[in-house]
């Protein structure tokens, strides 16, 4: 009997840490897209919003959408929010986050590369990326995809050789918020 204790532990053992493994490589894959995983501060999510002007009913998508934090404050106000991310474990958070708190249709998470998604009916989107990541790999992309009338709300940096309509910092405990119209 205990043979088998033995061995049933080891195979949890064997499988959490695999599971583990997956998981932290999937976290350190997502840093080759824009940025780390780091979560917008829940104070500067209504601000940085509003500063978009999304209106109900329009398209709001998240680029690598973390927790979804993002998300669910854009459906807050109406929108068709959507969120994209490429780290296997944070997906599967806001797939159980949604599940169990919200369960809205217009709510929808995709696991995904966010460069190999098509952007052409969004109309607010939201991201947080490094300067150099912006620059190389996603204003090309904004340009290229992006409808008229669309505006981009980046979290925390400017995004080189583009020029923010709006951009908000009330003070040294708020991050800035940099918004630009397509």
């Amino acid at each position: 009997m205990s043979q088998i204790t033995g061995l049933v532990a080891v195979l949890i053992l064997s499988f959490l840490a695999l599971g583990l493994t997956f998981a932290y490589l999937s976290i350190f894959l997502s840093v080759f897209s824009l940025a780390p995983w780091v979560p917008s501060m829940r104070r500067d999510l209504k601000r940085a919003i509003g500063l978009a002007d999304l209106k109900a009913g329009e398209v709001f998508a998240d680029l690598g959408c973390g927790d979804g934090r993002t998300v669910f404050a854009a459906h807050k106000f109406g929108a068709k929010a959507r969120g994209i991310e490429l780290a296997w474990p944070l997906y599967l958070f806001c797939q159980a986050k949604k599940y169990f708190f919200y369960r809205q249709e217009d709510i929808v998470f995709k696991y995904g590369n966010l460069f190999r998604e098509n952007l052409s009916d969004i109309d607010v989107v939201f991201v947080y990326g490094l300067p150099g990541s912006l620059k190389k790999r996603l204003k090309n992309k904004l340009e290229t995809e992006l409808k008229s009338g669309a505006r981009v709300v980046s979290y925390g940096f400017a995004i080189k050789g583009l020029e923010p309509s709006k951009i908000s910092r009330p003070d040294k405990k708020h991050s800035s918020v940099f918004v630009y119209n397509f």
